[in-house]
């Protein structure tokens, strides 16, 4: 299966997918960047995912569309961005209803494995506005920077 195919099935149900399966379609030298910060290796990885997936109801990703770029210059590596919509529920955020947030990742593949993944989301849909006074605080802050 190709690699971008075993990309979206593996995030297709992130709760329920095996964590193991990081090794299948991930580098060893792997770097996943995110609003949250910067996660090196599988090792670093696996703890992330097994940390934020804890006391989650369920986590899973619509992808919405993945397209293939042409690379200006020839190279071994492929490049695909990646549209999609998360939808968790935490007991700990919106008083553990589902939560969406729409994103995008960029991935860099070399050998068949994913080496480089950078999630671009806004972090506000995701966490801040779905805590109290800081959700009417980011809320109004955004209201107030529309044109």
């Amino acid at each position: 299966m190709p690699i971008i195919d075993q990309f979206c099935a593996f995030y297709n149900d992130l709760k329920s997918s095996q964590l193991t399966d990081i090794k299948v379609i991930y580098s060893n030298d792997i770097q996943l960047i995110d609003p949250i910060g910067v996660h090196r290796g599988q090792e670093q990885l696996t703890a992330y995912f097994d940390k934020l997936l804890q006391g989650a109801k369920h986590c899973d990703f619509s992808i919405t569309s993945v397209a293939e770029h042409k690379l200006i210059k020839p190279s071994d590596l492929s490049q695909y961005s990646v549209n999609w919509v998360m939808s968790f529920a935490t007991p700990k955020l919106n008083g553990g209803r589902t939560i969406d947030v729409d994103g995008m990742t960029l991935l860099k593949v070399r050998d068949n494995k994913i080496f480089y993944h950078r999630d671009y989301y806004d972090l506000g849909q995701m966490v801040y506005e779905h805590i109290p006074i800081l959700g009417a605080i980011t809320k109004k802050i955004k209201y107030g920077m529309r044109a």
